[in-house]
């Protein structure tokens, strides 16, 4: 029997968004779908709750997204979970896919990505991240879409709940933990925050915040000061 798939995506005021990302997960075949708002103020939670009766509605009473997916896979009863941002857009056969990798002894992984709407510039970081970062040294992030194993999870205690770079924290422990699966069909993600901030600007807050996690050993409080910052 293949295993089952819960998909998990964290919220926080997303009413704009979030009945397009319901739309699109609704038809890839996910054994369960859950939302876990994060206190939103935008009536985000009652608006899925009213238009998607099938959908699981879950809330925090913080916006922290570490303990938002966290709620997600304790409540979730599948044998794997997905993690979602709502501004992504996974392949149609992915949940085929996830399960098949799962299947063949892998702990997880997760997807190369393609950014949309692009630049020359965007697709040159793009492909460094694909082939190096998450390619050849098996680094994932929130926008991977990465995927799990539930009991490994369980055992790894999940995301470590603090209130940056929760992905790239657990991600350090996850990959170490067996052999990760990198699937080459990208998943799209939305450019929105490279529009609004700059798409050089982002990029190179991106580098800065990960060589200071990777190489120099900074804590994430320490970098959300230096995201903040540059905001």
């Amino acid at each position: 029997m293949a295993p089952t798939v819960a998909i998990i995506i964290p919220v926080l005021n997303e009413r704009i968004f979030i009945i397009d990302a319901l739309q699109h997960v609704s038809y890839l075949g996910a054994d369960e779908i859950i939302i876990v708002d994060g206190n939103s103020t935008d009536g985000t939670y009652e608006l899925v709750k009213k238009r998607f009766p099938y959908v699981r509605c879950l809330r925090t009473e913080c916006s922290n997204r570490a303990i938002q997916m966290n709620l997600g896979a304790r409540e979730a009863l599948s044998d794997i979970l997905v993690f979602l941002h709502v501004d992504v857009r996974l392949p149609v056969d992915s949940m085929n896919t996830i399960r098949t990798k799962i299947q063949y002894g892998y702990i997880g992984g997760g997807f190369k990505k393609k950014y949309k709407p692009s630049t020359g510039v965007l697709n040159a970081y793009q492909f460094l991240l694909n082939n190096i970062y998450l390619g050849f040294l098996r680094n994932l992030v929130g926008t991977n879409v990465i995927f799990v194993r539930r009991d490994l999870f369980t055992t790894l205690k999940g995301f470590p709940e603090v209130d940056f770079m929760e992905d790239v924290v657990f991600a350090q422990v996850f990959k170490k933990a067996g052999r990760l699966a990198v699937i080459s069909e990208p998943v799209i993600v939305s450019a929105r925050r490279y529009k609004t901030n700059g798409v050089l600007k982002q990029i190179v807050r991106n580098a800065r915040i990960i060589f200071g996690f990777q190489c120099l050993r900074h804590q994430p409080e320490q970098l959300k000061k230096v995201y903040s910052a540059n905001a």
